[in-house]
Order: structure tokens, then C-alpha cells, then sequence
């Protein structure tokens, strides 16, 4: 596919999204639906330079709050459209990329990364310090309440996300348009082995130098609406642990060798986030983060996108089956519904009901058997069909006393779903082409 067409459909999808989101008229969707967008915009901006470079950066913060307080500096000075802000952000934090990477870069490995996080540092000691964006106490931003569009009255925070779904698409397109073309194998020879590179004669300082601006004009622009999303900006939340942690952790729980790792990455754990908050609280999000990147750390290094290429590199050699898919959906789902499930529990594990005590002590329990099962089915583990087997006919059960007990609307399609799901999933596992699959393990260890 070419890249106008690429970008033409990313734009389409990103226009949908908001489309169909209007359409369920729920206005928390676009307070939370912006900040898993903007996690899409970091984590695509991060992997140019710490995926396609093998470079890990620690100062998305930085340059995300640069992009931040180059809004309140207009905005005290003479207010500019958000379009335009984007676009001088862009500007001030590629520069700030720019001249970071040709300090730094000559560092390498662990050196670098911590040049950078000192980078953030001093940035958030000059804005402390500097009173006309508010210093320490921060700065308040009045946003309208609705805004003029092409002649049609927009909530202001449908039109911030809007822009940031729009941001996002020229986000994703950029990072595939870099992955496919000459500046992108460059930056795979530099992730490879940086020494061979250069005695190649692969320009690599003017090679990192591009990636340093790329990704911090992208991080920079992601940071610009934010002062006017959240009406109130302080060094503490502009500069926070957050964007740093999920800028790293969203691209290597996706993938960070492709464009598309990062997307996935940032929609998983960006709504995984969101979820607690509603559901536990938001101290819990850089605990749940920090948990899933260590598991994926020791059990998927490559992340999602390389734990599924190696299972069909096995699975399907020539190209991808019925089974194959069918078993990739199930692991995936089990996955999705373990982690939920996890988030769902927690919450209510606590509560005074005894009956709703059990109930979220049973669904912890589910989601281990599948969590266990989708990391058996995808690594080929000889017990994973029959774990599988089994986490799915106890969702059973817990699925029709979760119906019984909430007879809402909504938790009862939810359920329904699941039983569905449990229920062609067990007989898909008990198919003999899935069950040949998991059998030559038994016959290699049988053999040893």
C-alpha cells in the first residue's frame, strides 16, 4: 500500500472512530479516548528513535511538556488555533531534539539513556523557575466551552480529540513510512550493530540526528493540547513518571521492530488505564504497567507482534490457516479477558459482600488460567489446550452468576459474549488439527 493511501486510510479510521463515538453520545469516551490517543502519538514518536535506532529514550516527559508550556507561552502571549500551536511545538521541540541528539548521541547503551533523562530534568527546572508560564504554582488555561468547525458547534473536547485522533493517523503514517523506506533500513543497521554501520559507511550521527528530531517534534506536538484538555498545567503533571514509563512500556508490550507494535501496545494498556481508574483508582495504572512490562520483559521479550510471528513461523509456515487465526484470536482473547479481568477483580475483592468476594476471587482466579493458557498456546506448550479447556468452561459458571447478580444491560451482553466465545472455544480446542499442533512436544519430550 502506498503512503498517501496508507495515510488517506489512517485518517479515514481516525475519522470514524470519532464518528461512532459521537454516536453513542457518552462524553467520558472523549476525556478518556483522548488520552489513549495521545499515548498512541508518544509511543509512535518514542519507537522511531528507542525501536528503529535501538536508542532507549527516558525524556519523553520532556518533550512532551515542552510542547505543553510552548502552548501556555501563546496562550498568555497572543492565544493561536490549535492547528498552529501544533506546528510551532513541532518546531521548538525537534529543535530541543535536535540539538540533544548531537550532544548525546555520541553516548551509547545505558550512557545515553540517562543523558536524556537528565535532559528532562533540566527542562523541568528551567520551567519551575520560569514565573511567566506559572513557575511552580502552574498555570490555568480557559478553554471555550465550543468551538466554530467549518460552521457546525463542536464541544471543545470533541474538537481536542479530534485533533489528536488526526495527529495520531500522521503519527502511525510517519513511523511506516520510515520503517519502509531507506532511512529505516539505516536505522535497522544502527539497531543491529552500530560499529558494522559505520564501517559500512552508513551515516550514522546524521541517521540518529534525523530520529532525535523526528521524535521529539511528534512528542512535542502530542503535548501541545494538553494544557487546553486539562484547563490546569504544573511542572509535577506535564513532567510526570507516567509519560515516561508508558511511553516505553506501550511500544515493547506491542512490538517495537514494526509500525503497528506501538498502536497496539498504546490502545491495550491506554484503555487497560483508563479502565482501572474508572473502576480502582489511578494510583494503580504505573502498578498494572509496570507488572505487564516485566511479564512481557521475561516471557515476550519482541512483545505481541513477535510472540505471534514466531507461533505462526510454527503454526503455519506458508501462510496463515483457519487454526492458526483461530488459535491467535483465542490467545488474544484470553489475554484481553485475563488482564480485565485482573482489573475487574481487584476492584471488588475488597468489597463487604461475601457473595461479591467470591465472585472476584473466582474471576481472579480465571484470569490466571487465561493468562496461563494464552502464553501456552502462542509458545506451543503441550498443556496449553487443555488449561484453555478448561479456563474457558469455568467462565462458564462464573459468567451466568456475574449475569444473576447484575442484570444490567450492559453486563449482560458482556457475559453473553463470553459464554458464547467459551463455548465455540472449547469445542475449536478439541479439533484434531489443534490438538496435532501441541503433540509433537509430547513425542520430543518423550523421546528425551
Amino acid at each position: 500500500m502506498r503512503t498517501t493511501t496508507f495515510f488517506a486510510a489512517a485518517v479515514g479510521a481516525a475519522a470514524l472512530v470519532f464518528v461512532v463515538a459521537c454516536l453513542i453520545g457518552n462524553d467520558y469516551l472523549f476525556f478518556a479516548g483522548y488520552t489513549v490517543v495521545q499515548f498512541i502519538v508518544l509511543a509512535a514518536a518514542w519507537n522511531i528513535l528507542g525501536g528503529y535506532c535501538g536508542y532507549v529514550n527516558f525524556g519523553t516527559a520532556g518533550f512532551f511538556a515542552l510542547g505543553a508550556y510552548t502552548a501556555v507561552f501563546f496562550h498568555k502571549t497572543y492565544p493561536l488555533p490549535i492547528p498552529v500551536l501544533l506546528v510551532i511545538a513541532a518546531g521548538v521541540s525537534g529543535l530541543i531534539g535536535l540539538g540533544t541528539g548531537y550532544l548525546t548521541l555520541r553516548l551509547r547503551g545505558a550512557f545515553f539513556s540517562i543523558a536524556t533523562l537528565a535532559l528532562a530534568v533540566v527542562l523541568q527546572t528551567f520551567v519551575v523557575n520560569w514565573d511567566y508560564v506559572g513557575g511552580s504554582r502552574g498555570a490555568y488555561v480557559i478553554r471555550p466551552d465550543n468551538i466554530d468547525v467549518f460552521g457546525f458547534q463542536l464541544d471543545y473536547i470533541r474538537y481536542l480529540c479530534l485533533i489528536m485522533l488526526v495527529l495520531a493517523a500522521v503519527a502511525v503514517a510517519i513511523a511506516r513510512t520510515i520503517e519502509r523506506s531507506k532511512l529505516g533500513y539505516g536505522f535497522a543497521t544502527i539497531r543491529d550493530d552500530e560499529l558494522a554501520a559505520e564501517a559500512s559507511g552508513v551515516p550514522t550521527l546524521k541517521l540518529k540526528l534525523i530520529a532525535t528530531t523526528l521524535s521529539g517534534a511528534l512528542m512535542g506536538m502530542a503535548g501541545a493540547p494538553f494544557p487546553y484538555y486539562i484547563g490546569y498545567v504544573e511542572p509535577a503533571s506535564t513532567f510526570g513518571l507516567p509519560y515516561a514509563v508508558n511511553s516505553i512500556a506501550m511500544p515493547l508490550i506491542g512490538g517495537t521492530t514494526v509500525w503497528f507494535g506501538p498502536l497496539i501496545g498504546s490502545i491495550l494498556l491506554g484503555t487497560l488505564t483508563q479502565i482501572a481508574t474508572v473502576t480502582i483508582s489511578s494510583a494503580v495504572n504505573l502498578l498494572l504497567v509496570g507488572l505487564l512490562l516485566v511479564g512481557f520483559v521475561i516471557v515476550a521479550p519482541n512483545g505481541l507482534v513477535g510472540l505471534i510471528r514466531d507461533f505462526l513461523r510454527v503454526a503455519a509456515p506458508g501462510r496463515p490457516d483457519v487454526r492458526s487465526i483461530g488459535l491467535v484470536a483465542l490467545a488474544s482473547f484470553g489475554f484481553i479477558a485475563g488482564v480485565l479481568e485482573v482489573v475487574f477483580g481487584l476492584a471488588v475483592v475488597t468489597a463487604p459482600d461475601p457473595t461479591g468476594v467470591a465472585l472476584a476471587s473466582a474471576r481472579l482466579v480465571l484470569a490466571a488460567l487465561w493468562l496461563v493458557s494464552a502464553y501456552g498456546l502462542m509458545t506451543i506448550q503441550r498443556w496449553s489446550p487443555s488449561t484453555a479447556t478448561l479456563a474457558f468452561a469455568l467462565s462458564l459458571p462464573i459468567a451466568a452468576t456475574s449475569i444473576w447478580l447484575d442484570r444490567t444491560p450492559t453486563n449482560v451482553a458482556l457475559r453473553a459474549a463470553i459464554i458464547a466465545i467459551a463455548i465455540v472455544a472449547i469445542f475449536f480446542l478439541q479439533r484434531p488439527d489443534v490438538r496435532r499442533l501441541y503433540q509433537p512436544r509430547r513425542e520430543q519430550e518423550a523421546a528425551a
